[in-house]
């Protein structure tokens, strides 16, 4: 199929410094690319880009992703990177690994500080990088450079629609997701859309899915299924309380001595640890499984999250929107920490758990052992957390959202 591309044109303003000029391009031959900006800051946004990925094929649609990962189009830029040698994505990754969370949301702040600073050359520099092969519709799911997206596709290719994809559950403003002007704005919860809402963006400009996105993996087989066959690998007798330990994508110091203290709460508990893109964390789980009589079972990264929470009876977790959405779609109740390390787009969702019961929310992981123990004496309150995770809607976001970008490349 040959399709005519959208001519891309370079706007010369106070914001968008000039580049030089091009000629617009003619037509190419394939189908129309939807530009999927991701960023390896932490692991969900990689994971909603992959999610998107998969769905797209599944579908078989008539256009296609190219992922470009903001940060390496922007590193020129990087001026964290000047200052420290890391990249911003190691930067934040760092902080996640050595547990200094505390510190994120002064640095958030730094951070938009910095953007507005270099913002004109931030828009110049993406300006290049889509006057090289403009897109037909541009998807971010990355934080807090979408009043730079925004700019840069409306200089260099007047009319190409900008959405953007929260991969949280909801904003946390000023200029953290949402910004006036985008296309559209694509969120999983009421709180979200209002915080739209109060940006400026009309409601036709808002689409709220029924969560967030998830990989299609999780709705390939049913949970009971994948149960059966996932505690019978793990050497799980039916009667066993799992409790499944994952901290993001990356892993968390706290998991080793959480790990331990859940293994001495009880003889009878198994313990399951994702430990994620960490391997010194993995190989401090390692050794203290191997004193562990077969109890602890630990894992670093892997594609199989959806059958280890299908195995579990319990998920013990950072308070993620993604690991949360996970565990709400198999409808495994959750024990999440809220305290001045909770990253700050995460407290909300802390507030979600507590008051649609979905789970518990403590203030210390020294509290977590108690807190399951708790569940675990007490059938009643655990069925209690499980009937009200029947109440939650189906998941269908990573389709609904296809189908959103389908318009789009539709109308542009």
């Amino acid at each position: 199929m040959t399709v005519r591309r959208r001519p891309c044109h370079v706007n010369v303003t106070d914001s968008s410094p000039a580049v030089g000029s091009m000629e617009a391009l003619a037509t190419a031959d394939g189908p129309p690319e939807v530009l999927l900006l991701t960023v390896d800051a932490g692991g969900g946004h990689r994971a909603a880009a992959n999610a998107l990925l998969a769905a797209r094929d599944e579908k078989g649609c008539r256009w296609r992703f190219r992922v470009a990962n903001l940060q390496e189009v922007l590193a020129s830029l990087d001026i964290v990177k000047r200052a420290t040698g890391l990249s911003l994505e190691e930067g934040y990754n760092l902080v996640l690994r050595r547990r200094w969370t505390a510190l994120l949301g002064p640095l958030l702040r730094l951070l938009h500080l910095a953007i507005t600073v270099r913002r004109r050359a931030l828009v110049a520099a993406f300006v290049r990088y889509l006057a090289a092969d403009p897109p037909a519709v541009v998807l971010s799911v990355v934080p807090n450079f979408n009043g730079v997206v925004r700019d840069a596709v409306r200089a260099a290719c007047p009319g190409v629609p900008v959405l953007v994809l929260l991969t949280d559950l909801a904003d946390f403003p000023p200029g953290f997701w949402i910004e006036p002007g985008l296309d559209r704005v694509i969120v999983a919860t009421e709180r979200a859309h209002a915080q739209a809402r109060a940006v400026g963006l009309a409601d036709d400009r808002i689409a709220t899915v029924s969560g967030m996105v998830l990989h299609p993996r999780f709705y390939a087989t049913s949970a009971r299924e994948a149960r059966t066959r996932v505690r019978e690998e793990l050497g799980l007798r039916p009667s066993d309380f799992a409790v499944l330990l994952l901290f993001g994508g990356k892993g968390s110091p706290e998991m080793e001595p959480l790990a331990r203290a859940l293994l001495d709460r009880s003889p009878g508990w198994q313990v399951i640890a994702l430990c994620g893109q960490n391997p010194g964390l993995l190989s401090r789980i390692e050794a203290l499984a191997a004193n562990a009589g077969g109890r602890l079972h630990p894992f670093g990264f892997t594609q199989r999250v959806a059958d280890y929470m299908a195995a579990a009876d319990l998920l013990v977790t950072k308070p993620g929107p993604g690991s949360l959405a996970e565990a709400f779609e198999v409808r495994l109740p959750v024990v999440v920490t809220r305290n001045r390390h909770t990253i700050p787009q995460e407290r909300f969702n802390t507030d979600l758990v507590a008051e649609r019961g979905l789970g518990v929310v403590v203030s210390h992981w020294r509290e977590i052992p108690r807190a399951v123990e708790r569940l675990a004496d007490e059938p009643g309150e655990l069925g209690r957390l499980r009937a009200n995770l029947e109440t939650l809607p189906a998941n269908r976001a990573v389709y609904e959202v296809i189908e959103i970008i389908g318009t789009a490349v539709g109308r542009g």
